[in-house]
């Protein structure tokens, strides 16, 4: 014998309660508002400048090359070269054991290399820092590239000025990816100053 469950009275389908559905978003949603998210992040936040992060890497290698070649002359009691490729990037620390100023065979040397976007140069309509001008040509060379000897007391043979800029992927910009390193003869720290709108600044 079948036991049939009993039909609902017409009062019971009358005032039966609405089932709610759960409060929630659904993925559709929740992606347009990730979406206009990043749209007004991208209009708000100004632009990431790469080049700009890549001539102050550049500025920071080339003082910490500076003050290790310090350090390697006051241990070693000998001169220290610090020797420059402008076509490469590159900058080399050579220990010049015998006091020559020349590149030996078997001295220790060490490289360090720029980013590859940064060159030694000012950058596009960017004016030199007072009469500081590039001082590549006024230092000593050594297998035709120039380079600073750090003498055994800490001390460079001569003040320096070094710009350093990258290649812009903008041209809409000819401010702020320059970046200027004076280096104290008798002291031979480095100081590194910006370039903006508003002209040379300390770091």
């Amino acid at each position: 014998m079948t036991i049939s469950s009993p039909r609902p009275s017409f009062r019971d389908t009358m005032f039966r309660r609405p089932v709610r559905r759960k409060a929630g978003y659904t993925v559709v949603e929740l992606l347009i508002v990730v979406a206009i998210i990043g749209v007004l992040a991208a209009l708000a936040l100004p632009r990431f400048r790469v080049e700009r992060l890549q001539v102050d890497t550049a500025a920071r290698t080339l003082n910490m090359a500076l003050m290790a070649a310090k350090t390697d002359a006051a241990a070693r009691g000998h001169n220290v070269l610090v020797v420059f490729d402008t076509a490469a990037g590159s900058i080399r620390t050579v220990w010049d054991a015998n006091n020559n100023e020349r590149i030996d065979a078997g001295e220790h040397s060490r490289p360090a290399v720029l980013p590859e976007a940064v060159r030694f140069a000012r950058g596009q309509a960017v004016p030199a820092f007072g009469l500081d001008v590039d001082q590549f040509p006024t230092l000593q060379h050594v297998n035709a590239q120039p380079m600073l000897v750090l003498q055994r007391n800490g001390a460079f043979d001569r003040a320096a000025v070094f710009y350093l800029s990258a290649r812009a992927k903008r041209h809409d910009d000819a401010f702020g990816d320059t970046r200027m390193l004076r280096v104290d003869r008798a002291t031979g720290r480095g100081r590194v100053f910006l370039y903006t709108k508003d002209g040379w600044k300390a770091q």
